[in-house]
C-alpha cells in the first residue's frame, strides 16, 4: 500500500512511473495500469518472509544497502526519484547527479528519536533492543540531508525532525484505499465476553506494556483481550510475566483474513508509543468498531477525540484503562464513536482518492518545481 499511493498518484498526473522494488510483480496489486516493474531482490528479507524467522538487524541493514547500491546503478533518466528511508542514499545521490529531484519517504519519526524510544522501552521491559549500527543510522541521516523533500505521514512523525529538516517535510497521510462504508461488525450475544482487539507487530513500539497494565488494572470478568501480533512479546520478561498473570489475554499469531479478527471484537485499541500512522486504526473503524488510540499514532490526528474515537496520551496505562472503562460502561458511546468515526474517515476520500495524500503530493510537486503537474 505504501508505495502504491505515490505510484498511482503520479500516473494519474501524467508521469511515467517505474517501480524498482524487491516485491515480485505477482504480489503487486492495486497499481494503475502503466506502472512499470523493475525487480531488485533483498535476499535476507525474502528468506525472512518465507520462513517467518526473524533475521538480525545487521542482515536487514545489509539487504537495504545492497538494494540501494544496485538501484543506484540501474537508475536511468528521471525527473523525480522517490526512495524509501534506509535504502535510498546511493540512489538519491545518483539521481541528483543526473538532474533529478530526490524525495525521501520516511513514514516513521527521525531514526534517532525512534531508536531512543525503543531502547528506553526495552530497558523498562527487561529486554535488549537490537539497535541499528552507527553506520546505518548515519546513512539515514545523510538521506535526510540529501533529500529535496521528505514525505511524512503525520505531524507526530514530522515534529520529530530538527527545524531545518522539518522544513523539508511534507505531510502525506497514508490513508490507503477508501474503506467500505457497508462494513459492519458481527454482533454477538449479550453474555459473550466483552472483547477488545489490537493489531500490531513490534512489541516495543506498539505499547503493549501499557495496554496489559491497563487490562490488569481493570480486572474485568467476562472480558477478552486479543493481541494480533507476530512480534515476540515473550522475549521481554515484563511482558511475559503480564501475559502469564492475565488468563483472559490471547495472542493471535496468524489470521488469513483480518476482517475475521475484527469481527471477533467489540472494540479496538491502538496503544502505540511510536506509530508514524497506524492504518489498523482506520481498518478497525471501517469494520464498525469503536476505537481508542494514543496521540503517538499518526492516524489519530485525523479523528476528533470523544466524537470519532477516544484519544489518550501515549505511555499511560491509566488513561487506557479509563477509556476502556468508558466504552464498556456506556452502551451508547461505542455505537456513537463507531458511526461518527466511519463518517469522518469516509470524508477523507473523494471518489476513492485520498484527499489529504493528494494534497501532500500537490505540495511536493510544487516544491520540486512541477506546479503544472500538481
Amino acid at each position: 500500500m505504501h508505495y502504491r499511493l505515490p505510484a498511482n498518484s503520479l500516473i494519474q498526473r501524467g508521469f511515467g512511473v517505474t517501480m524498482n522494488t524487491s516485491t515480485p510483480r505477482s504480489r503487486m496489486s492495486g497499481f494503475e495500469t502503466g506502472v512499470r516493474h523493475q525487480f531488485t531482490p533483498q535476499p535476507f528479507n525474502m528468506i525472512q518472509g518465507l520462513t517467518r524467522i526473524s533475521i538480525p538487524p545487521a542482515l536487514s541493514d545489509a539487504d537495504s544497502s545492497l538494494f540501494d547500491l544496485v538501484s543506484s546503478l540501474r537508475i536511468g533518466d528521471a525527473d523525480i526519484v522517490i526512495g524509501a528511508a534506509s535504502s535510498s542514499l546511493a540512489t538519491g545521490r545518483a539521481a541528483k547527479k543526473r538532474g533529478a529531484k530526490f524525495v525521501l519517504d520516511r513514514a516513521c519519526p527521525d531514526i534517532r528519536v525512534q531508536q531512543s524510544v525503543c531502547a528506553e522501552e526495552a530497558r523498562k521491559l527487561g529486554g535488549i533492543f537490537p539497535a541499528s549500527s552507527t553506520s546505518f543510522i548515519d546513512k539515514q541521516l545523510q538521506e535526510y540531508l540529501e533529500a529535496d523533500v521528505i514525505l511524512s505521514p503525520s505531524e507526530y512523525s514530522r515534529s520529530s525532525f530538527a527545524p531545518d529538516l522539518r522544513a523539508k517535510a511534507v505531510l502525506a497521510p497514508l490513508l490507503g484505499r477508501a474503506p467500505k462504508s457497508s462494513s459492519t461488525v458481527i454482533r454477538r450475544s449479550s453474555d459473550a465476553p466483552f472483547t477488545v482487539g489490537v493489531v500490531g507487530g513490534n512489541p516495543l513500539r506498539k505499547g503493549y506494556f501499557y495496554l496489559l497494565e491497563a487490562w490488569k488494572r481493570l480486572g474485568w470478568a467476562n472480558a477478552l483481550l486479543l493481541i494480533r501480533s507476530d512480534g515476540e512479546l515473550e522475549e521481554y520478561p515484563v511482558l511475559a510475566e503480564l501475559l502469564k498473570a492475565l488468563p483472559n489475554v490471547e495472542v493471535v499469531r496468524y489470521v488469513p483474513n483480518l476482517s475475521d479478527f475484527y469481527h471477533r471484537c467489540d472494540a479496538f485499541v491502538l496503544p502505540s508509543i511510536d506509530d508514524g500512522f497506524g492504518m489498523a486504526l482506520f481498518e478497525a473503524i471501517g469494520h464498525g468498531l469503536p476505537a481508542i488510540a494514543t496521540r503517538n499514532c499518526g492516524a489519530s490526528e485525523l479523528l476528533r477525540d470523544g466524537t470519532d474515537a477516544l484519544i489518550v496520551d501515549a505511555f499511560s496505562s491509566e488513561q487506557l484503562a479509563e477509556a476502556l472503562e468508558r466504552l464498556r460502561q456506556d452502551p451508547q458511546l461505542g455505537p456513537s464513536l463507531a458511526s461518527a468515526g466511519a463518517r469522518t474517515i469516509q470524508g477523507l476520500y473523494d471518489g476513492g482518492r485520498a484527499i489529504l495524500y493528494e494534497r501532500g503530493m500537490d505540495e511536493m510537486l510544487n516544491r520540486l518545481g512541477f506546479p503544472a503537474m500538481a
